[in-house]
């Protein structure tokens, strides 16, 4: 790609994040300014499933045990980056980028199918909260394949950190996604110039459940009830879209931030 091009593509790329934000503050802040405080039961629904999806994201990302490295073809999707990068490189206008988009679509799919596939077999057994650790599971493998075909290592501590902050942004209303917004932007910023990000893990984990269990709560309710909780899978699919249409901006910011820092280090 010529470097104009790269320009090009990343003002896109952050006009299509931006309005993500701008729809999760304006749409969601909106309504939830409208409803009233939870009842009780409610509120104890969705603290239970804080909890669940609290601890799944912790153990999901515990670092000795390595599980979501287990749930990702790391070698293949590394191998696929480097072919398509390469035809990046040789093209310069806007084709070959495509591919790069395509085959993230394709990795997208496929987890928000299983996904849904997950969420109506389980809800069709009245299995809601209990299937929160394979939601979550499922959502790490989306970002880490995301980052991976854009040729982000997700072995590193600060990319770790930064799929939090997706995950949490992803399900942000609100006050809550203007301050996200913000915050991922200083983080995209501070990466592209070469600083790694440096933030509290467990705080960020426990506020990623806390935003995924408000997000979802009445819709794991409805998951839990026999038959009708087969719903489940337009719920799963509606989060994991969701979170890809995020993350999909945000790596492919990287990305393309990364080509424009090499073309002018080369110029340099």
């Amino acid at each position: 790609m010529l470097p104009q091009n790269v320009e090009k593509e990343m003002h896109l790329c952050r006009a299509q994040y931006l309005r993500f934000f701008r729809v999760r503050q304006d749409r969601v802040g909106n309504v939830q300014r409208s409803i009233p405080r939870d009842p009780p039961a409610s509120k104890g629904r969705r603290e239970a499933l804080d909890t669940a999806f609290s601890k799944s994201l912790q153990l999901l990302l515990d670092p000795d045990r390595h599980l979501m490295q287990k749930f990702v073809n790391r070698e293949a999707l590394e191998k696929r980056f480097h072919q398509l990068d390469r035809l990046v490189d040789q093209d310069p206008g806007f084709r070959a980028l495509g591919n790069i988009e395509r085959e993230v679509g394709m990795v997208c799919g496929g987890d928000i199918s299983a996904a849904a596939l997950e969420g109506a077999g389980l809800g069709s057994i009245g299995v809601g909260n209990g299937e929160v650790i394979l939601l979550s599971a499922l959502m790490l493998r989306s970002l880490y394949e995301t980052a991976l075909i854009y040729g982000i290592s997700v072995d590193r501590p600060w990319e770790k950190d930064l799929a939090l902050l997706v995950l949490s942004a992803a399900f942000a209303a609100g006050e809550d996604a203007y301050e996200d917004q913000r915050e991922l932007s200083r983080a995209l910023g501070s990466l592209a110039d070469g600083q790694p990000l440096a933030i509290d893990r467990e705080p960020r984990i426990n506020q990623a459940a806390s935003r995924m269990a408000k997000s979802m709560s009445l819709q794991k309710f409805i998951q839990s009830i026999p038959v009708v909780g087969v719903s489940g899978m337009f719920f799963n699919t509606a989060a994991m879209t969701r979170l890809g249409s995020l993350s999909r901006c945000v790596y492919k910011y990287r990305y393309l931030a990364g080509k424009k820092r090499a073309y002018e280090h080369y110029k340099a």
